[in-house]
């Protein structure tokens, strides 16, 4: 019988706790490393994540327009604040950085504030590097807001890695 409850006990834990994919290494070639000031960090701090880990988080669909786009585009990723959720950020700035290097600053806070969206699908399809793959974080946007650029700078498209800094 104790054997029985430990067991139920142990699984309903499992359950609450952070996903394995979180804790292990990817079951595919990572797309998204994230280190820095995080919760539950395997390996020297860092976490990483293929596509399905990232599909396990809070995915949604938008409709928005940019300045870098014409008209009204679809895009299809988890939330940037399931992420963040699920490596125990609540705070701090992110250190977002692409395949070439080129690196950006967002406030935690916009995660939470603005919907923003790690997009891994453009109309419908999957994002390559030559697509601004394989993830481009997303603000939603009205089409008079895309004309004001006001996140313009924090849009970083090739997307592979986030620092935690706090």
């Amino acid at each position: 019988m104790f054997r029985l409850l430990a067991f139920l006990l142990s699984c309903l834990v499992g359950s609450l706790s952070l996903p394995a994919y979180a804790l292990d290494n990817p079951r595919s070639p990572a797309i998204l490393t994230i280190s820095g000031a995080i919760d539950g960090a395997a390996q020297g701090g860092m976490m990483r994540f293929d596509r399905a880990a990232l599909e396990d988080l809070d995915w949604r669909e938008i409709r928005t327009f940019t300045s870098f786009t014409e008209g009204e585009q679809s895009f299809s990723g988890p939330t940037l604040a399931s992420l963040l959720q699920a490596v125990g950020v609540s705070d701090g700035v992110l250190r977002a950085s692409a395949v070439n290097d080129y690196t950006v600053e967002i406030p935690v806070s916009h995660a939470f504030e603005h919907d923003v969206l790690l997009a891994l699908d453009h109309n419908g399809s999957p994002m390559t590097v030559r697509t601004k793959g394989p993830i481009w974080i997303v603000y939603p946007l009205s089409e008079d807001a895309a004309k004001r650029q006001p996140f313009d700078s924090e849009m970083i498209w090739q997307l592979v890695r986030i620092e935690v800094v706090r």
